[in-house]
């Protein structure tokens, strides 16, 4: 080989029919990481197709907490208001209890009922009082 394999081709040797079959391995190498970086498009977007559908699914789960954690915090805030409510009922009876006044005790005992009553009205279940 005195000036290296393409010097066949320039001078018109056998070879030169068969350069039409010689491969550029740059070209192939070149066409292999086309086809590889299509497949590796190809699964990017299915990773993110994925992760788009569970960011979805984690924003819809996080909305029905926040929904659910908003119920509790209303029924927290029903119940504090109907504890107080019967701290403020217990609190009058015991007044009443401790009163000389026969009459006046009669008058707070039907004023209480009457609360009472307001009391399981307005709640929705009834007000258990001991």
């Amino acid at each position: 080989m005195p000036d290296g394999p393409l010097a066949y081709r320039k001078r018109g040797s056998p070879m030169s029919s068969a350069s039409a079959k010689l491969v550029d391995f740059n070209r192939y190498r070149l066409a292999r990481l086309i086809r590889d970086a299509g497949r590796q498009q190809g699964e990017l977007a299915r990773m993110m197709r994925a992760a788009t559908v569970e960011r979805s699914q984690l924003a819809e789960a996080l909305n029905g907490a926040q929904r659910h954690l908003a119920r509790i915090a209303d029924s927290y805030k029903v119940l504090l208001v109907r504890l107080a409510q019967e701290k403020d009922f217990r609190e009058a009876c015991q007044a009443a209890t401790e009163l000389d006044d026969l009459d006046e005790m009669i008058r707070r005992r039907d004023e209480l009922a009457k609360r009472l009553e307001d009391i399981r009205k307005e709640s929705r279940t009834p007000l258990m009082v001991e």
